[in-house]
């Protein structure tokens, strides 16, 4: 039976991918679980594998050519299989040629998509002017006529289209010219009240179409203040006579900044910060470390923070949760996201079933997670359901921030820099190690009494480590 390898999805928002090489060649026989291309996402670079055996019958994208989720890229199939209604494949894009309409250009491939496209809708019958009879009126009185002369009586309000066809208000000065931007006539209506532009707003319609909450929303987050900076008010227009440069932007650096966008404007965030003292997960870390057993990892820190979190997600599950537009989704498991620094940009692979996993083989994974990362050797599995986020700044010296909550999870933990510093102990003052962490929670999930009762048992469990060994 012939199996198609399609362009799998990573993340919610992958929309398409590329094809960076193919690893095995046509009419290759391949296994399932075998390694058979690497493609090019929005978030990194993965190889994907056979999900059936059989030969690597055809392929139908080349390298360099970005196709959408879903979409067939090869065909796995047995050798005296035949292959039926295969569909076209897709060649890289050449930018060194000219196409014309004698080598299937842009032309042909303009008349194919003509010829996909719909027919256009019938045009709308225009109104006709005073005196000129209309469909099924009376003919009018002429003075070579004998007939009744009436007027055309004007379209109930209701049976009037509908205006959703209005002009943008206030567009920034680069808005391409006759762009569309799908919104719902109250969307539109309370940007006008409140002066601010359309454009930039993350929607949450179906279809992308921005709702007049977005709107609300953006107005709160102080988007439209942005905006018209964009359009050269509040002095923000660009000196030229300032030396500046245009940075071309990845593939990974687009997500990320549209992301982050959508998370800030559409996540309400509160914070709650704390200080564990981390004497004890110290000594306890150096012991494990010092027994010199080899199937043993190298503990670190994350490792017990880690497992700290999966157990407080298990205590707390309203805090194991996420908006999910019509309610909330409480997790049964505590699959945590880790997020790791790239040359040029930021992932946050999943480590899943936090809460059953020994502490050694949770750092053995993690630090296996971690490295695949890096190398760009992560699985489409693994970037995507993650339930909290865990950042790690505290190798660069800081010593307390706030991250950002990623859509889709409900609450990122922030850890900062182990602090040696003088504490209190039986009224007298001795050396200590303390550690900053900060809650980012989404308040749609959770309230702030619940998320501090949260926070504290996170505390107590990187203060008696030994709870992380259970």
């Amino acid at each position: 039976m012939a199996y198609r390898v399609t362009m799998p999805q990573m993340g919610y928002d992958m929309t398409e991918g590329s094809i960076n090489r193919w690893l095995v060649e046509e009419g290759a026989a391949v296994a399932r679980g075998d390694l058979i291309a690497s493609i090019a996402t929005d978030k990194a670079d993965i190889d994907i594998e056979a999900y059936a055996s059989g030969v690597l019958r055809q392929i139908l994208v080349q390298p360099g050519s970005r196709v959408p989720v879903g979409q067939a890229i090869a065909i796995i199939a047995d050798v005296a299989e035949e292959l039926v209604d295969s569909p076209e494949p897709v060649s890289a894009p050449s930018r060194d040629r000219e196409a014309g309409p004698a080598d299937g250009g842009e032309s042909s491939r303009g008349q194919a998509a003509s010829a996909r496209r719909p027919p256009p809708a019938p045009p709308r019958p225009e109104r006709p002017p005073a005196g000129a009879p209309g469909p099924g009126a009376p003919a009018a009185l002429s003075p070579d006529s004998s007939g009744p002369r009436a007027e055309p009586a004007p379209a109930p309000e209701w049976a009037q289209a509908p205006t959703d066809t209005e002009p943008e208000p206030s567009l920034p000065r680069d808005t391409p010219a006759g762009s569309r931007i799908k919104a719902s006539p109250l969307a539109r209506r309370r940007a006008r009240e409140l002066g601010i532009s359309l454009q930039g707003i993350v929607a949450t319609g179906p279809g992308g179409r921005i709702k007049a909450e977005d709107v609300e929303t953006a107005s709160a987050g102080g988007v439209g203040v942005a905006l018209a900076a964009l359009s050269g008010e509040f002095g923000g227009t660009i000196d030229p006579g300032d030396p500046s440069e245009l940075v071309t932007l990845s593939r990974m650096r687009e997500t990320i900044g549209r992301r982050m966008v959508e998370a800030k404007t559409s996540i309400p965030h509160f914070y709650l910060t704390t200080e564990a003292a981390m004497g004890s997960l110290l000594e306890l870390r150096a012991e494990l470390n010092q027994l010199g057993d080899a199937a043993l990892p190298r503990f670190s820190v994350t490792d017990f923070i880690i497992r700290a979190l999966a157990l407080t997600l298990q205590r707390h599950p309203n805090l194991n949760a996420a908006w999910a537009g019509d309610g909330l989704r409480r997790y049964s498991q505590s699959n945590i996201a880790l997020a790791v620094a790239l040359p040029d940009g930021l992932l946050a692979p999943v480590l899943r079933r936090c809460e059953v996993l020994p502490l050694a083989e949770l750092a053995r994974r993690a630090h296996d997670l971690v490295a695949r990362a890096r190398s760009s050797r992560l699985r489409p599995e693994e970037l995507s359901g993650g339930h909290a986020l865990i950042t790690n700044l505290g190798m660069f010296g800081v010593s307390q921030f706030a991250a950002i909550i990623p859509p889709g999870q409900g609450s990122a933990l922030a850890v900062g820099e182990v602090r040696e510093v003088p504490v209190l102990s039986n009224g007298q003052l001795v050396p200590g190690h303390q550690l900053a962490l900060t809650l980012s929670i989404d308040h749609r999930v959770i309230d702030g009494a619940a998320a501090a009762e949260a926070l504290a048992y996170l505390r107590w469990c990187l203060e008696h480590p030994a709870a992380c060994l259970i």
